[in-house]
């Protein structure tokens, strides 16, 4: 778990999409203010759980600071900088399931991988085969606890680069073409082996 949003492997990289699209005292702007409301949401939940910690409450944040200075813009800024995120974590997927005897190994332990992944989450129709994992999400603890909070828009960041990291996995056919966060009944989970 990170202090701040400047540390977060994962959002830290926000603020050069906000130099970029609003300029350097802009962006130093919004992101002064998305700090200020990142720890404003670790402070009111001391002990909330890593997930949100780490994921959710950037995002909240992060939404919420651009929403505050660019009302129109937040969605697609925000979502915008969760594809960019997932194609360059899709990238260091790749090269690690590039080993010789990864991919394989994935889909003789996919029935492990699917449980840990879907630990805290309530799915449905799950399927685990040699060759498929397949499972709806009907929910989403990093949906419901954004909505707890009043902003679950913001989740739909973490959704993007959800889409594009698990094409990453050399070895993995990906789809979902759904999703709990944008208003959908499930996210719909299709991975198919492609060795």
């Amino acid at each position: 778990m990170s202090n701040t949003l400047k540390k977060s492997i994962v959002f830290k990289h926000f603020y050069s999409e906000l130099a970029e699209k609003y300029g350097k005292a802009k962006a130093k702007d919004i992101w002064d203010y998305a700090e200020r409301e990142f720890i404003r949401l670790k402070n009111a939940e001391p002990t909330a759980d890593n997930a949100s910690v780490s994921y959710v409450f950037p995002a909240v944040a992060l939404y919420r600071s651009v929403k505050h200075y660019y009302p129109g813009e937040a969605l697609a800024v925000t979502r915008g900088f969760g594809t960019k995120m997932g194609r360059r974590l899709q990238g260091i997927f790749s090269k690690i399931t590039a080993f010789p005897g990864i991919p394989s190994l994935m889909w003789k332990r996919m029935d492990r991988i699917a449980a840990k992944l879907s630990d805290g989450y309530e799915i449905k129709n799950l399927k685990v085969t040699k060759e498929q994992c397949f499972m709806d999400v009907v929910s989403c603890p990093l949906y419901d606890k954004a909505r707890e909070l009043g902003t679950p828009e913001a989740v739909q960041m973490i959704c993007c680069m959800d889409k594009e990291y698990m094409n990453g996995f050399r070895g993995v056919d990906y789809k979902r073409t759904k999703s709990v966060a944008e208003g959908d009944d499930c996210c719909d989970y299709r991975l198919t082996k492609s060795l």
